[in-house]
């Protein structure tokens, strides 16, 4: 697949994500505040506008040197910013055809408990950075698209416990927010730490093609693991003390 093809494809899927949105605002219009529609629009224009990014092949925003650090940058903008501003742009009617009844309710349900999120969510994370599917994403810029994709779509799994739009898929409490977005941090420190201290490359430069997201050098691969363990831990940091505080003034209240 070219370049070319992979922006137009990006071109629709961000006008068909926006033109599915208004169609769901406007199922729910009158049961959202005027207050509560501006927000959700907010947050939803800001995530859908950092997605964008997010899809762009990597060797087009900086150049091929630092293919790589720019991937893992993309990876942190999806998993970590991107996916829960989408959640936060949905609002809870939206949810109402899968949750009234039925196994979609059931589903629905057990697939966002914190344990099922967390593992569905970082199986897709481990099982894309193996060489032999990297190796393949980096030869295919369809599959790579692929890939950001369900990176995505497990991020916002994985985000749900945090910040579930609806409460017959209910959010943790904020005890459990915290731990949960403790461990949710792991993967990024544990990925970021893979990638920063080998001696040499992880994947191997003779099997990669087009490369459009594979390591350029080692120092491409080194600093890529060092923006995935600093930056990628913060915003979980970052979301786990804005939880505790909130915890505490409820216990302070």
């Amino acid at each position: 697949m070219s370049l070319e093809l992979t922006g137009a494809i990006l071109g629709i899927g961000v006008l068909a994500a926006l033109g599915a949105y208004f169609v769901g605002i406007a199922a729910v219009y009158e049961r959202l505040s005027a207050a509560q529609r501006r927000a959700h629009l907010g947050w939803f224009l800001l995530g859908l506008s950092l997605a964008g990014l997010g899809f762009i092949p990597s060797p087009l925003l900086l150049g091929p040197a630092y293919r790589f650090t720019v991937n893992m940058a993309q990876f942190v903008l999806l998993t970590g910013l991107v996916a829960p501003l989408l959640l936060m742009g949905l609002p809870g009617p939206f949810f109402d055809p899968l949750t009234r009844s039925g196994p979609g309710k059931s589903v629905g349900f057990h697939l966002t408990r914190p344990i099922p999120a967390y593992l569905i969510a970082n199986l897709v994370f481990f099982a894309w950075h193996t060489p032999i599917l990297f190796e393949l994403s980096s030869r295919n810029v369809g599959l790579w698209a692929l890939k950001q994709f369900l990176f995505l779509s497990a991020a916002m799994l994985a985000w749900w416990p945090v910040l579930s739009p609806t409460p017959v898929w209910p959010r943790l409490s904020d005890p459990g927010q915290v731990l949960y977005l403790f461990f949710l941090a792991m993967p990024t420190t544990l990925l970021g730490a893979l990638f920063t201290f080998p001696e040499a490359r992880i994947y191997n430069p003779t099997a990669l093609g087009f490369e459009v997201c594979a390591p350029s050098s080692l120092e491409d691969q080194r600093l890529a693991g060092l923006f995935m363990w600093v930056p990628g831990a913060m915003i979980y940091l970052g979301a786990l003390t804005m939880v505790f505080f909130r915890w505490f003034g409820r216990e302070e209240a």
